[in-house]
């Protein structure tokens, strides 16, 4: 973990030196987008290798549903509490203008779906493909070490974080720990209502925040092949729903839901559901929570698997 974490810090570092040179930065998405695809497929890979855990997938997959709609559901109703049903004293501004509804989250989609491609993938690859499925835990280890550099490396170099805490404040902080706490406090109902869900397996998925690829190899490592499937269907299943329902989730529970329910993807995927539907308003907040849960991420599952 120490490992994971420097390499992100020495992103960050990196990115702050060379935030100037936007050149480089255009390349950084699409770039990490294919990192995080060979990271799943190698995910993909491992369990396919493990005939006992292949053929658990459905359940595995239900579990993950399960345990994203109470993460949804807790984080909406936490933002809900402590923004109140405008959330103008996050956004510190009145509504903004709403976009008309669009191809954008069809778009958004694509991404999870080629990511949840590359996992169904690896699955054949190490079932059939004889020594395959020896391959990924080092080979797994380094990409995550890379991807972490690569998000670091995103963070470090994006100018507008400085200047978006200066204007907004102390309000910035409410939706993200609205939508860590909303996010552990569902999960952990669920895992109490329903004996085969572990505690402390369903907290570190609820606690990946939708940062699926990262959490998934984090509870490899901790936990094992059937937590990290769980982990990487859980998370998007909850980007994929933040996308499908984020207008009625604005019309029930106010602005502060899409980007409360996108979690850490509130900063990238989802951030198109906020955009259309709860307002321009919402961009800034929406963005900071997503990168504040990002980092978070790596922290919470660790501490949470290792307490």
């Amino acid at each position: 973990m120490l490992t994971v974490l420097i390499a992100m810090a020495a992103g960050m570092a990196v990115g702050y030196l060379f935030r100037n040179r936007r050149s480089i930065f255009s390349f950084l998405d699409p770039a990490t987008a294919w990192v995080i695809r060979l990271l799943l497929f190698l995910l993909g890979v491992g369990i396919g290798g493990d005939k006992a855990l292949l053929v658990q997938v459905p359940t595995l997959g239900l579990k993950g549903l399960v345990l994203a709609v109470s993460a949804i559901l807790g984080s909406v109703l936490a933002a809900r509490l402590v923004l109140g049903k405008t959330g103008v004293e996050m956004s510190a501004e009145p509504p903004g203008e709403r976009v008309g509804p669009g191809k954008s989250n069809w778009k958004a989609m694509s991404g999870s779906f080629l990511a949840v491609a590359a996992f169904l993938l690896g699955l054949p690859a190490g079932a059939l493909i004889a020594g395959f499925s020896q391959l990924p835990r080092d080979s797994a280890t380094v990409v995550l070490y890379l991807l972490m550099f690569m998000v670091g490396m995103g963070t470090g170099g994006d100018s507008t974080v400085p200047a978006v805490i200066r204007k907004h404040g102390i309000r910035l902080a409410l939706l993200p720990m609205a939508v860590a706490a909303g996010t552990l406090a569902g999960t952990l109902i669920t895992a109490l209502l329903w004996p085969a869900l572990p505690v402390r397996e369903s907290l570190a998925v609820g606690a990946s925040f939708g940062y699926y690829s990262l959490s998934s190899l984090l509870l490899q490592e901790l936990s094992g092949g059937e937590w990290a499937a769980i982990a990487l269907l859980s998370n998007v299943f909850r980007e994929i729903i933040t996308l499908l329902t984020a207008p009625l989730l604005v019309k029930m529970a106010g602005p502060s839901a899409p980007p409360a329910a996108g979690g850490a993807t509130s900063m990238d995927t989802t951030l198109a559901a906020t955009l259309q539907y709860s307002g321009r308003a919402w961009t800034v907040p929406a963005l900071f929570s997503g990168v504040v849960l990002t980092i978070l991420t790596p922290f919470a599952v660790t501490f949470i698997m290792t307490v």
